[in-house]
């Protein structure tokens, strides 16, 4: 009987006790000792967040193609507003779904002065090609440099003619 009766008082009592703390102190109670790095290799530096992949699109105009590189120089036109109105290099990986005027291609089939679709994601300033699509320059005729035929001067009758005949 006693148990029931001494269970229920050492209770109430701690709660007293912990009350009683002032608030000042239990930071400092509750914060743990600080430990020293056991090897110079746990003093370094945190490294910094990756910046977060975001999705960009891009429509506009090849200014130049670097196959070693695997990339492609567009001027922007239109598209997403991080690259809308720049002059953007983007990485083509292997990857990369590449159409060129209507069929599966592959990057060197893309000239300086196509125009290009891109859709892609980009991770701070490094950005990474999707999907390309892209349309050939149509070349017009040039017009043609040689004369038209002139008619030339005939003899006619109206003619003025001299007295002497």
């Amino acid at each position: 009987m006693r148990i029931r009766r001494t269970v229920p008082a050492v209770v109430l009592a701690a709660a007293v006790a912990v009350a009683a703390v002032p608030v000042a102190a239990l930071p400092a109670i509750a914060k743990p000792a600080a430990s020293k790095p056991s090897k110079p290799s746990e003093s370094r530096p945190a490294k910094p967040a990756k910046p977060a992949k975001v999705k960009f699109a891009a429509n506009g105009t090849v200014t130049a193609v670097d196959l070693d590189q695997a990339t492609v120089t567009v001027a922007v036109k239109s598209g997403t507003k991080d690259v809308k109105g720049r002059t953007v290099s983007i990485t083509v990986p292997t990857t990369t779904r590449i159409n060129v005027d209507g069929g599966g291609k592959t990057l060197s089939a893309i000239a300086a002065g196509y125009r290009i679709t891109v859709t892609g994601s980009h991770a701070g300033p490094l950005y990474t090609a999707a999907k390309i699509q892209a349309h050939g320059v149509r070349t017009r005729p040039a017009p043609s440099t040689s004369p038209s035929p002139t008619p030339s001067p005939t003899d006619t009758d109206d003619s003025p003619k001299s007295d002497d005949d």
